[in-house]
């Protein structure tokens, strides 16, 4: 698995409504994801809110305890 932090990406997938980025030159498909808060788990896109087509709020969902939970912008990364 590739993890990409990028800030500048993740403000511009975010503001186009999208939470997905095909790379061009690989093909690779990064996807939203964040770190849970509670338990280290990695959480993957659960639900999104949108206004306007931008996307104002993600919520992730982690692999391990299931819970809901937001994240920072600075605490996404691509995956």
């Amino acid at each position: 698995m590739q993890i990409k932090k990028d800030l500048a990406l993740t403000n511009k997938l975010l503001s186009q409504g999208l939470v997905s980025s095909r790379d061009p030159e690989t093909g690779f498909r990064y996807i939203l994801c964040a770190t849970c808060p509670k338990d280290g788990g990695d959480g993957t896109v659960a639900r999104i809110d949108r206004k306007d087509n931008e996307v104002e709020r993600v919520l992730f969902c982690c692999s391990i305890c299931g819970q809901e939970f937001a994240a920072k912008l600075e605490d996404i990364f691509l995956t």
